[in-house]
C-alpha cells in the first residue's frame, strides 16, 4: 500500500487529475479550454432568442413560450437524430474531428442567426411566421454544431481519467461548462446593453472560431486501447437492457438535462414579458435575467469542487438522489413565485443549478464507469440520446404550460417530475452496482 501511494504521489497532475504518460497537462488544459467555449455557444441562444424574437421579428405575445421553447427545442432534435450516431462514429475516427466540426458550424451559423429576418426578407417572405420559420432552420443548424462538439468532450474526460478520478473530472468539465455561462450571462449579455443584440451574434461566431483552433492543434484522441468494435444501436440497446446501473443513468438524464434550459429560457421569457410592468425594456430585463443566470453560474461554479469529491467518496448514486430531491424542490418554489425580479430567484435558481450539477456529475461518471470500454463513444452517445427526448418533453410542454396557465406551470411540472424521480431511485439504491468499483 505505501510503494502504491508513494508512486501515486510522483505522477504528474492537472487540477488534481492524474496526466497518462501519453498525454500532457496542455492536452486537459485545452481541453477544458474548449469545453468552456462550447458552454458559451449552449448558454447564449436562451439569452438572445426572447428579446430578439420580440424586438425584431415581433412574434406575437400569446404564443412567445411556444416559439422560444420551440426555438430551443431545434437543438434537441438535432441532438436526437445524431447524437448516437456521432458517438458511435466517435468510436471510429476519434472524437477531435467531431469537435473541430461541430466549432465550424457555430462559427458560421451563430453569425448567420443574427440576419435571420434580412435573409428572409431577401427571399421574399414578409410575414412574422415565415422568418420564424427561417429562425427554425438556422437554429436547427446550430444545433448540430453543438451535437458535434459537447458530447465529445464529455467522452474523451473519461478517455482521459480513470474511475478513481473520473468525477473529479467531469467535475471539472461542469466548471468549465459553469464559466462560459459566467461569460454569457455576466459579461457578453451586459455588454450587449451599450452594443446593441447584433453584437452577441458576432462574439458567438467569434468564439467558435477560437473553439476550432483549440480543438483543431491544442487536443488529441486517446481512445481505448484494441480496435474499436463494430456498433450500433442494436449492440446499445442490448448492453443497456441488460445493466440497471445504465438504466438509471439514462433514465435520470431524460428526466434533468432540461433543468438549465427551463430556467434559463422561462425565467428570461418572463421577466421579458414583465419588462413593461417595471418600467424597463425588453433588453434591460433580459439583462436582469443574465443577472441571475450569472450568480447561479457562479454558485455552480464554487459547488463543482465539492460535487466531484462527494461523487468520488461518497458515491455516485446518493449525490443523484440529494441533487434531484435539492432541484425538483427549488423548482417547486419557483412555481409559487409571483414575481421573476423577486431576490429569492437568485437563491431558487442557484438551488436548481446545484442539484443538477450534481446529478449531471454522478450520472456521467456512473454510466462511464458501467460502459464497456470498447463501447464507451457509444454508450455515452446513447446516453447523450436521452437529454434531448428529456429537453424536447419538458421545454415544448412548459411553453404549452407557459401560453395556457401561466408563468408557474414548466416549473411545476419540471419540480415534480424530479422529485418522483429521485424518490423512484431511492427505493431501487441497493440494486444498482458499478463493476469497476466493487
Amino acid at each position: 500500500m505505501e510503494e502504491q501511494s508513494e508512486d501515486r504521489s510522483h505522477v504528474r497532475k492537472f487540477a488534481g487529475l492524474p496526466i497518462p504518460p501519453d498525454l500532457k497537462g496542455s492536452h486537459f488544459f485545452n481541453l477544458y479550454f474548449a469545453t468552456f467555449f462550447i458552454a458559451c455557444l449552449m448558454a447564449i441562444p436562451a439569452v438572445i432568442q426572447p428579446a430578439y424574437l420580440k424586438e425584431v421579428i415581433n412574434i406575437p405575445r400569446e404564443q412567445a413560450g411556444s416559439i422560444n421553447s420551440g426555438l430551443q427545442n431545434m437543438s434537441q432534435i438535432a441532438t436526437l437524430l445524431f447524437v448516437g450516431f456521432f458517438g458511435i462514429l466517435s468510436d471510429r475516427v476519434g472524437r477531435r474531428i467531431l469537435v473541430a466540426l461541430g466549432f465550424v458550424f457555430c462559427w458560421i451559423f451563430f453569425i448567420v442567426y443574427g440576419y435571420t429576418q434580412e435573409i428572409a426578407l431577401a427571399m421574399g417572405i414578409t410575414s412574422v411566421g415565415g422568418q420564424v420559420a427561417i429562425a427554425y432552420i438556422i437554429r436547427f443548424f446550430i444545433g448540430v454544431g453543438i451535437v458535434l462538439s459537447f458530447p465529445q468532450t464529455t467522452t474523451m474526460v473519461a478517455d482521459y481519467t480513470t474511475p478513481r478520478d473520473r468525477g473529479k473530472g467531469m467535475a471539472l468539465h461542469g466548471a468549465m461548462m459553469g464559466l462560459g455561462s459566467m461569460l454569457v450571462f455576466g459579461v457578453m449579455v451586459q455588454l450587449a446593453r451599450k452594443t446593441g443584440m447584433m453584437s452577441l451574434f458576432y462574439m458567438s461566431g467569434a468564439l467558435g472560431f477560437l473553439g476550432f483552433l483549440v480543438a483543431r492543434w491544442g487536443i488529441v484522441d486517446r481512445l481505448p486501447k484494441g480496435k474499436a468494435q463494430k456498433t450500433g444501436f442494436k449492440v446499445i440497446y442490448q448492453e443497456v437492457s441488460k445493466s440497471l446501473t445504465l438504466k438509471v443513468g439514462y433514465i435520470v438524464t431524460i428526466i434533468t438535462r432540461a433543468d438549465i434550459a427551463i430556467v434559463a429560457t422561462f425565467i428570461i421569457l418572463w421577466m421579458v414579458y414583465m419588462a413593461d410592468a417595471e418600467g424597463i425594456t425588453a433588453v434591460k430585463a433580459t439583462a436582469r435575467g443574465g443577472l441571475v443566470m450569472m450568480v447561479t453560474s457562479l454558485v455552480t461554479l464554487i459547488s463543482y469542487p465539492f460535487l466531484g469529491i462527494l461523487t468520488d467518496r461518497v458515491g455516485r448514486i446518493p449525490v443523484i438522489i440529494a441533487g434531484l430531491i435539492v432541484s425538483g424542490s427549488a423548482f417547486c418554489l419557483v412555481a409559487v413565485t409571483n414575481n421573476p425580479f423577486s431576490p429569492l430567484m437568485y437563491l431558487y435558481a442557484s438551488l436548481i443549478c446545484v442539484g443538477f450539477s450534481g446529478v449531471a456529475v454522478a450520472s456521467v461518471t456512473l454510466t462511464a464507469d458501467a460502459a464497456p470500454k470498447q463501447l464507451l463513444g457509444s454508450i455515452l452517445g446513447g446516453f447523450n440520446t436521452m437529454q434531448p427526448i428529456g429537453i424536447l418533453f419538458f421545454l415544448q410542454a412548459g411553453g404549452y404550460l407557459f401560453d395556457k396557465w401561466g408563468y408557474w406551470g414548466p416549473f411545476a411540472l419540471k419540480g415534480v417530475a424530479s422529485l418522483i424521480c429521485g424518490l423512484w431511485i431511492w427505493t431501487i439504491r441497493k440494486q444498482i452496482t458499478i463493476p469497476e468499483l466493487k
